[in-house]
């Protein structure tokens, strides 16, 4: 075993021992916490979260592979489709309070976790479970991120979405970005495209293409693949900044590209909407920019208030870049950026006994203290958790 894998394994045993701590079962409602059906994870323990998060439930589960603890993912996805039935949207958190809005739309993603567990366990619903969360999967889609009005005015340019909440207020779109808050769009979601979330919409065409597919539906595959390669086509014409040489989020306020660069503009490489030659000149361009010896920071801009935004860090958009490097043949660059990172998560749980909401992979302070934004600094942690057991059991 290299002395890498021997300084990671007292943080693999804590998170091993700590999913247990985030599973909360809540089948009924309860003032503000809504009822469901099937156990789930949240992102910390204590009194904070009690609450099922859309997109943090994604990669939470990414850690719950090949653990005792697995069996809990499709029903994960059941409680997701679930509240799509219910609220006609899968809102932020499993709170009455968070039905305004929506989170990053992973759900299909998930479903494709939840399904190889039940794959590998001989479930003899699979087929017809498959039918279910697809027949969900397109209901969100066509009904929240392709909405033209009220409650869910998101489609605007070229085919393209916005995030939105039914109060048209920017700052709780930017809630539904999960990027709550940053220095991206300026303050004015509402008037952006943003490329995380257009790219993420592209992967849910594919997704449910494979899933028609899987089902036996061709004719029905061939319309979702149709789907993805038009808005493919779109986010190259629209969000590439040739000049820059990277992807941007779109202000159709103003037409224009905004300026201002965030790991978002990895996301094509994840999803696999950028061309080569754009993966090869965001990686000799864009990555030394943002990777530190710590890991890759949010933002290049720093702010104060903004949590996602420089000097800080976070486990999905490493897990994210880092998907994206591996997919374009970056192995190196992928390697690199998974290094730094469990390389910091490994020295503040040797410093505080605990893993992190967000960490400063930087060196701009001694302490490396973070930026906490509105909501302080919070350990547990859920995603943290799942992205380090994944990077630690893909690096060697």
């Amino acid at each position: 075993m290299s002395l890498q894998r021997v300084r990671w394994q007292p943080v693999l045993e804590y998170i091993g021992a700590y999913w247990s701590h985030l599973v909360r079962h809540n089948p009924s409602d309860s003032g503000t916490l809504i009822g469901l059906k099937n156990p789930y994870l949240v992102p910390s323990d204590g009194a904070m979260f009690q609450e099922m998060y859309y997109w943090d439930s994604y990669f939470m589960a990414l850690g719950l592979r090949d653990t005792a603890l697995e069996g809990m993912i499709p029903g994960m996805a059941e409680n997701l489709a679930e509240l799509m039935t219910r609220f006609l949207v899968i809102p932020n958190g499993s709170r009455f309070y968070f039905t305004s809005r929506s989170q990053p739309p992973f759900f299909t993603a998930l479903v494709w976790e939840a399904y190889r567990v039940k794959e590998r366990r001989g479930d003899a619903d699979l087929h017809m479970w498959l039918t279910e969360m697809l027949h969900v999967a397109e209901f969100e889609y066509q009904t929240v991120w392709m909405g033209t009005a009220q409650p869910h005015d998101r489609l605007h340019v070229s085919g393209l979405s916005r995030y939105f909440d039914i109060n048209y207020l920017d700052i709780l779109a930017s809630c539904e970005s999960g990027w709550d808050h940053s220095t991206r769009c300026d303050e004015r979601w509402l008037e952006h495209l943003p490329v995380d979330l257009n790219s993420i919409l592209y992967a849910c065409e594919l997704d449910m293409a494979r899933m028609a597919q899987t089902l036996g539906d061709s004719s029905r595959a061939e319309r979702w693949r149709s789907r993805a390669e038009a808005r493919g086509a779109v986010v190259r014409e629209l969000l590439w900044d040739e000049q820059s040489g990277f992807y941007l989020d779109y202000d159709f306020a103003n037409q224009r590209l905004n300026p201002h660069a965030s790991l978002a503009g990895f996301y094509p490489l994840w999803a696999g909407i950028a061309t080569p030659q754009q993966a090869e000149r965001m990686v000799s361009q864009w990555l030394p920019k943002f990777l530190h010896a710590g890991g890759l920071v949010t933002t290049l801009q720093p702010k104060a208030g903004r949590q996602w935004a420089y000097p800080n860090g976070w486990a999905p958009l490493h897990w994210l870049v880092d998907a994206g490097l591996e997919r374009y043949g970056f192995h190196a660059e992928a390697r690199a950026v998974r290094v730094a990172w469990l390389g910091t998560v490994t020295a503040e749980f040797e410093r505080t006994g605990a893993l992190w909401e967000k960490y400063n992979v930087t060196a701009d302070t001694q302490d490396h203290a973070v930026e906490e934004g509105v909501y302080g600094q919070v350990s547990g942690f859920g995603w943290t958790n799942a992205v380090f057991k994944d990077f630690a059991e893909r690096t060697r």
